[in-house]
């Protein structure tokens, strides 16, 4: 038997491109930046949304029971006898009504700025009392009120009057709302949408208003809360109406620009003596 004699061809290792491998680093790189840049970005919007509320630092019922908000403004009133007390001479500022700073702050004498957003009537109270007690040798009577309050909701869609913000009146329904901010001739009062925003579980009500009004079954007429959205919808007419005048509204203004150019150049006409503005005679 003849045996075939194997041999053994030694090949060199490939050359590698230099030119390849630069582009390859720099590949990689790019792409580790941009997953970094991504997930900062990502990082810092996750900090921005909201975990549940509206989003405001001040939340509560306002129609059961107030609370400060960044609109309002608020008073003490003292005890007969508090601004009598030896070193508490200051305490007078108190009974001056001071609106809530951007911060969501007011000044409080010999305390300096204290944070009062979302405290109701009594919890300030009780609060403003426990800051005076440390500075003080004797606890004042003192009695919060919140005055000038702007609690509002939101009123968007086929609104007639007051789009946008409203202010929240006591014990609001929202048949109070409707009738306060109006609906115009092209609004669906069939589905008129209460909106309760909220970052984690937001409520929306499809109301029927139209049979509120004229039936009088009100199980869907809720009371309303501060910053709760009224969108008033259109009809199908309505829709193909509001489109229609999206389509026209370039060409409105085009006209009234001309209209206006022409104004003004007929204004020039007549002051520079070139024509007549009361009569111009007519040319054959």
């Amino acid at each position: 038997m003849r045996f075939a004699k194997q041999t053994s061809v030694m090949t060199a290792p490939p050359k590698t491109n230099p030119t390849r491998l630069l582009a390859w680093l720099w590949l990689s790189c790019l792409t580790l930046a941009l997953t970094s840049c991504s997930n900062f970005e990502e990082k810092q919007l996750r900090e921005l949304l909201h975990e549940k509320g509206f989003g405001a630092r001040a939340q509560g019922v306002a129609t059961r029971e107030n609370y400060v908000g960044g609109l309002d403004w608020v008073q003490f009133m003292l005890g007969q006898n508090d601004v009598l007390q030896a070193g508490a001479e200051r305490l007078a500022e108190l009974t001056v009504a001071q609106p809530v700073g951007i911060d969501g702050t007011i000044f409080i004498p010999y305390v300096g700025p204290v944070y009062v957003l979302g405290k109701t009537e009594l919890d300030l109270s009780a609060f403003i009392k426990a800051q005076l007690r440390t500075v003080l040798t004797f606890e004042p009577d003192i009695q919060a009120r919140i005055v000038r309050t702007q609690k509002f909701f939101y009123a968007i869609g086929e609104v007639r009057r007051g789009k946008g913000r409203v202010l929240l009146e006591p014990d609001m329904t929202l048949i109070d709302a409707m009738f306060t901010v109006g609906w115009t001739n092209l609004a669906n009062l069939g589905r008129v949408y209460l909106i309760r925003p909220d970052a984690e579980n937001p409520l929306v009500v499809d109301v029927n208003f139209r049979e509120m009004v004229t039936t009088g079954y009100t199980a869907a007429n809720l009371r309303m809360r501060e910053r709760d959205i009224v969108y008033i919808p259109p009809t199908f007419l309505g829709l193909l109406a509001r489109l229609l005048e999206r389509i026209l509204e370039p060409v409105g203004l085009a006209v009234r620009t001309m209209l206006g150019i022409a104004s003004a150049q007929s204004a020039y006409d007549y002051l520079t003596g070139r024509t007549d503005f009361f009569y111009t005679p007519y040319r054959f």
